[in-house]
C-alpha cells in the first residue's frame, strides 16, 4: 500500500477502539515493538507483537501496520495476525488490500496476498483468481498467493492452484501442488497428475506425494514410472510411498523392482508399499 494517506486515516479511525476494555493491554508495549523492528531480527518482533495482542495504542497501529510491508513473510504474517484479532480493523485494511491484487505491482500483491490469507479474508478470493491470471506478476507475488489460497483452505481458491501449476516457476508449481491437498473438501487430485511429469524433480515429488495422500486411482500408471525410472532418489522414494496408499496389486511387479533400487531409503520405502498391497 503506498497510499500512506490511507493508513493514517484508518489508524485515525481506529484510535477511539485502542481505548476499548476488550483491547487492555496484556503484555507488551509500542516501545518494545520499536525496539525489536530497529534491531531488524524477525523473531524478536514476532515476539513483541505477540505480546500486544490485546493492547490498543495509537502507535501500535501505526507499528503493525508498517510491519505488513515488511520483506520478511513471517513478518508480514504475524502482522495479519494481530489484526485478525481485531475485525474492525482488519476489515478496513483487507478493504485497502484487496484492490491491490487486481492493479499493484508484484511486491504490492505479496503484501495484500499475505495479509488477505493470513487474516482469513475469504471474501478476497474472487480477486485472487483474477490476480494469478496476471501476465506481469513475479514468482514471490504469485507464491503468496497460493500461500494465501494455501491458508484460507477453500475451494474458491482452486482455480488459483490450476493456473499456478502451469506456472513458468517450478517453486510455484510445486507449492500450488502442495496446497492442493490443503483444500478443505478437495474431492481428488486428478490435476495434479500431469505434474507427475513435470521437469523439476521437487515438482514430481510433491505431485507423487498429493496423489497418493489423496488416493488418485488414475496416477497408478505414472507413479509406476516414476518407482522404477526417475533419475531422483526422492522421486522415486515418494512414488514408492503413494503406490502403498493407492494398495493395487497391480502395482507389484513395479514396487518389487524398486525394492532392489541403489538408494536404500527406496528400498526400504517400496518394500513398505508392497506390504500395503491388497
Amino acid at each position: 500500500m503506498k497510499n500512506i494517506g490511507l493508513k493514517f486515516a484508518t489508524m485515525a479511525f481506529l484510535i477511539s477502539a485502542a481505548a476499548s476494555p476488550s483491547l487492555a493491554g496484556k503484555g507488551g508495549s509500542a516501545g518494545s515493538i520499536r525496539q525489536a523492528v530497529a534491531s531488524h531480527s524477525a523473531d524478536a518482533i514476532i515476539a513483541e507483537v505477540e505480546r500486544t495482542e490485546g493492547l490498543g495504542c495509537e502507535e501500535c497501529i501505526q507499528l503493525v501496520t508498517q510491519l505488513t510491508e515488511d520483506s520478511r513473510f513471517s513478518v508480514r504474517e504475524v502482522a495479519a495476525w494481530w489484526f485478525a484479532k481485531r475485525p474492525t480493523l482488519q476489515k478496513m485494511m483487507a478493504e485497502q488490500f484487496e484492490p491491490e491484487l487486481v492493479s499493484g505491482s508484484s511486491i504490492q500483491v505479496r503484501n495484500a496476498a499475505d495479509f488477505l490469507g493470513s487474516s482469513s479474508t475469504f471474501t478476497a478470493l474472487p480477486r485472487m483468481r483474477q490476480a494469478i491470471l496476471r501476465t506481469d506478476l513475479d514468482a514471490d507475488a504469485k507464491l503468496a498467493l497460493v500461500r494465501a489460497v494455501d491458508h484460507l483452505g477453500n475451494l474458491g481458491g482452486n482455480p488459483v492452484l490450476t493456473t499456478a501449476m502451469a506456472d513458468a516457476s517450478a517453486l510455484v508449481r510445486a507449492a500450488a501442488v502442495k496446497a492442493w491437498r490443503d483444500v478443505r473438501g478437495q474431492a481428488n487430485a486428478a490435476p495434479v497428475v500431469a505434474l507427475l511429469n513435470d521437469g523439476d524433480a521437487n515438482v514430481r515429488a510433491e505431485a507423487a506425494t498429493v496423489v497418493g495422500a489423496m488416493t488418485e486411482t488414475g496416477a497408478r500408471a505414472a507413479l509406476e514410472n516414476l518407482a522404477i525410472s526417475d533419475d531422483s532418489a526422492i522421486v522415486r522414494r515418494n512414488a514408492s510411498w503413494a503406490l502403498g496408499k493407492l494398495g493395487s496389486a497391480a502395482s507389484r511387479v513395479a514396487l518389487t523392482q524398486a525394492s532392489h533400487d541403489p538408494s536404500g531409503l527406496v528400498r526400504m520405502t517400496a518394500r513398505a508399499a508392497l506390504a500395503q498391497l491388497h
